[in-house]
């Protein structure tokens, strides 16, 4: 009994950790601006951060990352050197809302929010239930961010509210 408790407990904890070290499934669909656009990005030198909220209850949890995604890695201030944490950071970072009626609210959305990040928001054509069975989120109240290396790999997820400890997790993620 021990040892088939023992098993249990193994089984559990790799299929967690193959999750986070999974591929990320194909996914495609358009931006704010109208490009269209498949994830993972093929051929990519670049790590991509994916910002999913499957329903609408995550929404304002997902808002809370717009800010501070866009001041670390999109943000370039006046006299912005090589050194600027920006720079540093170079990496395709996308807030994909799995929700629906998303299509009619995209216009409410891109009046809230700066032209320059309509290219980071998807409008997504793939079928939410297939990304859903694939993803295989614990809860769908919350927000999740998938850090996705070069080959299309899961390296890391983040889930909820924006925190510092969490951003920081995605940055150590990155390096």
């Amino acid at each position: 009994m021990k040892n088939i408790i023992t098993i249990l407990a193994l089984l559990i904890s790799f299929s967690f950790f193959a999750q986070v070290k999974g591929q990320f499934p194909p996914l495609a669909g358009h931006t704010l601006e109208g490009n269209a656009i498949s994830l993972p990005l093929a051929g990519t030198k670049k790590f991509t951060i994916v910002g999913l909220c499957y329903k609408r209850s995550a929404e304002e949890d997902l808002k809370t990352w717009i800010q501070p995604m866009y001041d670390v890695f999109v943000a370039r201030p006046k006299g912005t050197d090589y050194f600027d944490v920006a720079s540093y950071f170079d990496v395709n970072y996308y807030f994909i809302p799995l929700i629906s009626g998303f299509k009619k609210a995209a216009n409410e959305f891109k009046a809230a929010t700066q032209e320059d990040l309509w290219k980071n928001v998807i409008d997504c054509d793939t079928d939410i239930k297939l990304l859903k069975t694939q993803m295989k989120p614990a809860d769908e109240n919350i927000p999740y961010f998938y850090v996705i290396d070069t080959t299309g790999k899961i390296v890391e997820i983040v889930t909820g509210k924006y925190t510092e400890a969490k951003m920081d997790k995605i940055q150590e993620a990155i390096d």
